[in-house]
């Protein structure tokens, strides 16, 4: 067997939320508790952070895994989901699961683990190699939600933490914020300390209340130090850099040494050396196309942070934007953040959940944006890139291009790259 074929049975014979959408999602923790007992429960001896929110989680966890590296510690990372490679969602200190470990697992379980989802499966195997690795830490990031989700049967945690909540995921976690915390808290474990980071007062309280019922401090990620403000160029990275301090400071209050050299060099390093891709990444230009920015925001929060910083930035800059998105989320309030004067390149990635670009373009007439349909991810980037590069050849117009909205579009913007 090879990688390629252990990475097709991954894919294919398994229900998975890339492919399927709602209908690979399970509403319980039986298909993870089954995987873990067949594995011999590789959960217990680790010791985690767990990470959860609705924007943020992602980078928080690269920053954590960062600074941990950074400090000598061999360090776990579980992500999800991926761009390019399957194993991007497995690391230790940045490097990237084996292949042959990939193979070696499929090879070993695939009669025997019975019918686990894709993300349940793919949390035994990152368990298994965190285990085998013998790993000081691991740092889990949440896949959808908190309460129902695989990561959430680690028996415990050094630190829970939680990152900002909007509204995403509704037809799972709850149509209101209230709702969407109440599941995000599920990840508290009793006696783990907890770490805020910025979010709504009625998540917020969610928040503390499942604290008191698990007998857990609450800490609050609000301040960047003076000397790590050269590295705040944007308001989520405040916000992302303000939570991570915050983590390590609990993690030093319980034994872990972290100095300070090591924190700084850990969050200014992250991206390089834990292998995060498609968070506020960008391509450079070359000589007839412009660079291009590509993040992952597609919900309300953050497109709203993404559009924001934009303008902070870069003020009186048009928008060149290859937009994407999935067919079972309607992107109008998304949409609805975007300035009028953009020029927007539609595009579907090629996923069977992705959204028309007929279907996206009607819902840009709505909200009152203009632009074009493209048959493929990689025509839209190139007649965006081409257009921003001829119209920045005029003195007196300054124009961006973007790729955003779907996880999909970046990766496959990504994978264009390599």
């Amino acid at each position: 067997m090879t990688y390629l074929d252990a990475v097709d049975i991954l894919f294919t014979k398994l229900p998975m939320f890339q492919r399927s959408g709602p209908a690979a999602y399970k509403p319980n923790l039986d298909g993870t508790k089954a995987v873990c007992t067949l594995l011999g429960n590789p959960e217990n001896g680790l010791k985690f952070i767990h990470v959860a929110g609705t924007n943020g989680k992602g980078t928080v966890s690269h920053m954590v895994a960062g600074v941990l590296q950074e400090a000598g510690y061999k360090t776990g990372l579980f992500t999800s989901p991926h761009l390019v490679d399957f194993r991007e969602r497995i690391r230790i200190n940045g490097e990237k699961i084996p292949e042959s470990k990939v193979v070696n697992f499929v090879k070993t379980y695939m009669d025997s683990w019975g019918k686990p989802s894709f993300f349940e499966l793919t949390f035994g195997m990152a368990l298994q190699y965190f285990k085998d690795e013998c790993t000081d830490i691991v740092i889990l990031e949440t896949g959808m939600g908190g309460r129902l989700d695989s990561t959430n049967h680690i028996p415990t945690a050094e630190i829970c933490a939680i990152t900002n909540i909007g509204l995403d995921h509704t037809q799972f976690l709850g149509n209101d914020i209230t709702s969407i915390a109440v599941e995000k808290a599920g990840i508290i474990k009793n006696g783990s300390p907890v770490v805020l980071g910025f979010m709504r007062p009625e998540a917020q309280s969610e928040i503390l209340k499942a604290s008191l019922r698990a007998s857990s401090e609450m800490h609050y990620g609000r301040v960047v130090p003076d000397s790590l403000m050269d590295f705040v160029t944007t308001p989520f990275a405040f916000e992302n850099i303000a939570t991570t301090v915050k983590i390590i400071d609990v993690l030093r209050s319980r034994g872990w040494l972290i100095a300070k050299k090591s924190e700084r060099d850990g969050i200014e390093n992250y991206k390089s050396t834990t292998g995060q891709l498609g968070r506020w990444q960008t391509i450079p230009r070359t000589e007839n196309l412009s660079k291009i920015l590509l993040d992952c925001a597609h919900n309300v929060d953050g497109v709203s942070v993404l559009m924001d910083s934009l303008s902070q930035q870069n003020p009186d800059t048009q928008l060149h934007i290859v937009f994407g998105t999935v067919k079972d989320k309607n992107p109008c309030k998304v949409l609805e953040l975007i300035p009028k004067n953009s020029i927007m390149y539609w595009c579907a990635a090629n996923v069977v959940r992705s959204m028309t670009t007929e279907c996206l373009q009607l819902h840009g007439v709505d909200t009152g944006l203009s632009g074009e349909v493209y048959s493929s991810v990689s025509d839209a980037v190139k007649a965006a890139r081409s257009a921003v590069h001829f119209v920045n050849l005029k003195l007196d117009v300054r124009a961006q291009a973007l790729v955003c909205g779907s996880v999909y579009v970046v990766g496959e913007v990504v994978e264009l790259e390599n």
